[in-house]
């Protein structure tokens, strides 16, 4: 049975419709996902009962994909243990086996559901968050909309996410009309929000994805000889015009800076690496532990969060994924990241150019979303998130379609014994 087809024992038959277990539970874990900064607590309880009930539904299944798929897990374990050095282990170890909790969910969702059944339980949450904050929705302290969520940018980064799975099902001809049309609805319930949301990184990183997107998608229609001349071509290409940029790079941010209206330090950002640089220097590789760093009582947390009027004395960081990390779980989990994130990418580009369906556009966008943000955001990994939910999804699809494709091994059959009669090696053979 091939990986990417529902388990035909899954459906139950009701008055008429068909109804997947599963298919309810991961809407139910991915809907509180998205409403978690709305829910709070109720919506983490949620998460954790509907995936662990998913986990526990199959538990055969959930020990094996524990076995095949152990090397996502080492992030959250190396986040775990770095309770035994932190400077607040109670933490470190909370929020280590609450990342490790959703790690596993996440691979659950993976090999349960269909990557398409996975793409549209994901769009119809993001479609009701974003509905939510429209009829809902708040207003910062600074007049800045912000929909059901905490903070601008993780509103920005959600509806970003509805876009993209709105572009997947409109480029993909092979959809149904009827979720085509729903992605022409979708995108037109992301994009105004996305504005009001004013996250200018979130913004830029979208327009460059949806690019780089249409170019694999219009490589994968070519035959298999041509597309890797256009590729190396466009890799080449790519490489020139990053030859032009990097000198000039002063001068093109100087010209976003005027568009935009940021100031030239990226709203604060350079201040805050300088000062993640000299953190890191202390303890290079290990870090001082798991979420053991913006806490209160901290002398230089509680400097940067007066610097910066973050009056809740929370829910901040360094403004860059490696840089955050390498504060936190060291050099040792930079590269575990690193581990992820990189071979996510280049398997969901594989993918995008092997199908080119909409689940393998969406994957290859969300990865490569999250890639470029990492720059000037720390957008993975944490636990009870949806776009950490939505890569490590991502990541095992491609490997699931790199398996799939991948030819199956050859057993090499014993030869025939030289005096073996005629009629027993007919029999044999």
């Amino acid at each position: 049975m091939s990986p990417f087809r529902q388990q035909p024992d899954q459906a139950r038959t009701a008055e008429g419709f068909n109804i997947c277990p599963n298919v309810l539970l991961a809407l139910a874990v991915f809907t509180a996902l998205v409403f978690l900064s709305y829910l709070g607590r109720e919506g983490v309880l949620i998460f954790l009962i509907s995936g662990l009930f998913l986990m526990l539904r199959r538990i055969d299944l959930t020990l094996r994909e524990v076995q095949d798929y152990w090397w996502l897990f080492l992030l959250p374990m190396w986040c775990t243990l770095s309770a035994l050095w932190s400077a607040h282990p109670d933490l470190s170890l909370r929020h280590g086996l609450q990342l490790l909790v959703t790690f596993m969910i996440a691979v659950t969702l993976a090999n349960r559901l269909a990557p398409v059944i996975f793409l549209r339980v994901q769009f119809a949450a993001l479609t009701m968050a974003g509905i939510a904050s429209v009829l809902i929705g708040d207003v910062r302290a600074d007049g800045v909309w912000i929909g059901i969520f905490d903070s601008k940018n993780y509103y920005a980064f959600t509806m970003v996410a509805l876009l993209l799975c709105s572009f997947a099902f409109l480029a993909d001809r092979g959809q149904p009309v009827i979720w085509r049309l729903a992605g022409l609805g979708g995108a037109a319930l992301a994009l105004p929000q996305i504005a009001l949301a004013q996250s200018v990184g979130a913004i830029l990183a979208s327009v460059f994805v949806l690019v780089a997107a249409l170019i694999l998608l219009g490589l994968s229609g070519l035959p298999h000889a041509r597309r890797r001349p256009r590729a190396m071509l466009l890799g080449g290409a790519l490489m020139v015009v990053l030859g032009i940029v990097i000198p000039f790079r002063d001068a093109i941010m100087s010209v976003i800076v005027q568009m935009t209206g940021k100031d030239p330090s990226l709203t604060g950002r350079t201040e805050l690496w300088a000062s993640a640089v000299a953190e890191i220097t202390r303890a290079p590789i290990l870090g001082t532990g798991y979420r053991a760093f913006w806490v209160e009582g901290n002398a230089l947390a509680e400097a940067l969060w007066a610097d910066f009027y973050i009056l809740s004395r929370s829910g901040f960081n360094f403004h860059n994924l490696v840089l955050s990390n390498a504060v936190e779980i060291g050099m040792i989990g930079v590269l575990l990241q690193i581990l992820l994130l990189v071979p996510a990418f280049f398997l969901a580009s594989r993918w995008l150019l092997t199908v080119g369906h909409a689940p393998a556009m969406f994957g290859f966008m969300a990865i490569s979303f999250v890639m470029i943000l990492s720059v000037v955001e720390v957008p993975v990994f944490f636990e009870f998130h949806a776009l950490s939910v939505m890569v490590l999804v991502a990541l095992v699809y491609g490997l699931r379609a790199v398996r799939r494709a991948s030819p199956p091994r050859q057993v090499d059959r014993p030869a025939a014994p030289l005096f073996l009669p005629r009629h027993s090696r007919a029999e044999r053979g």
